[in-house]
């Protein structure tokens, strides 16, 4: 027979481990709040996370082409998408750089069109690719270079500067070129964007590496945090220590590199180059990063983000060839998708400044 207080002291111990329980039960495990609070808030996402947070948009646009189409996902399809895509591809990342900063530089397609040229006369003269490459890079840069310097020393916008470039080297490579088309270009210059390694051309390998470097400098350097700061708050990084106008400055040097090297893929896409070829591809750069999710404001935005927004594009102008409409159509719809685009990044920092 158990004792008063053997009884007593088994009941406060089931009392005691039943209360225990009950607590346990009621309080809900720390494991299960962790992915809530990680999707609700921004601050503790992965920074790859919200670069892609245009993926599910560009999936669901594949999927409904897919549908609507033949052959949307075949590999041969695929393969000429990402080839088409290479030229914007190349040119947005340095309109990235530009955006980042919370500028604009509406001369990408002209500096395409001089590099081109550039590097297709002197391959013509010399018979020599290297030095033709050469020359084209050196065209971009230095134009690119004069670009930034007039935005950060002259009190103009640097809307109107780039606008102003685009009519003046646009004229200047037409009246050096005499206006025509210069070729031929040798074969094996032509096979960089139609061969490659497993049946993709070079030209898109060479934007995947381009991208790749270009993602690592934005993120892992010191002048790629300088960019984030200016586009950010351009006073709070001149306190800091930033020299604003020397990071502005280069940016748009940068992007003159990369429309340089865009140039120089599209002379070999076309087997020759012409003043006019890059103009048409300036509403598909700038608006690449933009559907990508790059403020233009500045401040906010990566190269992940713009190679979505290129895809997107490539497989959205694609998906329209495929169902028939015409040109003038498909300049329609692609208006309106990045008009949409803008709005919501405009609407999402007016949102953020409300709260």
């Amino acid at each position: 027979m158990s004792s008063p207080e053997s009884v007593c002291g088994e009941g406060a111990a089931k009392a005691s481990s039943a209360a225990s329980s009950a607590a346990s039960s009621a309080a809900p495990p720390a494991r299960s709040t962790k992915p809530a609070s990680w999707l609700r808030d921004p601050a503790c996402r992965p920074g790859w996370l919200t670069d892609l947070s245009m993926l599910p948009a560009l999936v669901v646009l594949v999927a409904v082409l897919s549908v609507l189409t033949d052959g949307m996902l075949t590999p041969s399809n695929i393969i000429n998408v990402c080839s088409q895509s290479a030229v914007v591809a190349i040119a947005a990342i340095g309109a990235t750089f530009v955006i980042l900063t919370g500028g604009i530089d509406l001369s990408t397609g002209s500096v395409i069109g001089a590099s081109g040229v550039s590097a297709a006369w002197m391959i013509t003269s010399t018979g020599s690719v290297p030095a033709g490459v050469a020359a084209g890079l050196l065209t971009g840069t230095v134009i690119g270079l004069v670009i930034g310097t007039v935005v950060v020393k002259m009190p103009v916008v640097p809307f109107a500067v780039t606008l102003a470039a685009l009519y003046v080297v646009s004229g200047a490579t037409t009246l050096l070129s005499h206006g025509r088309t210069i070729a031929p270009v040798p074969a094996g210059f032509i096979e960089f964007s139609i061969d490659g390694p497993g049946g993709v051309p070079y030209s898109v390998w060479l934007a995947v590496v381009l991208y790749a470097v270009a993602q690592t400098v934005l993120t892992r350097t010191a002048w790629g945090r300088r960019v984030l700061h200016v586009g950010a708050n351009v006073e709070v990084a001149r306190i800091s220590g930033v020299h604003v106008a020397r990071t502005k400055a280069s940016v748009y040097a940068v992007a003159g590199l990369f429309s340089a090297i865009a140039g120089i893929v599209l002379t070999s896409g076309l087997a020759g180059a012409g003043a006019s070829m890059g103009g048409p591809l300036l509403l598909n750069i700038v608006g690449a990063v933009v559907l990508g999710g790059t403020s233009l404001f500045g401040g906010r935005g990566s190269l992940l983000r713009t190679a979505v927004g290129v895809l997107f594009l490539g497989f959205l102008s694609n998906g329209m060839s495929l169902l028939g409409l015409a040109s003038f159509d498909q300049q329609i719809v692609t208006g309106a998708v990045i008009f949409i685009a803008a709005s919501a990044d405009g609407l999402g920092r007016w949102l953020r400044r409300r709260s």
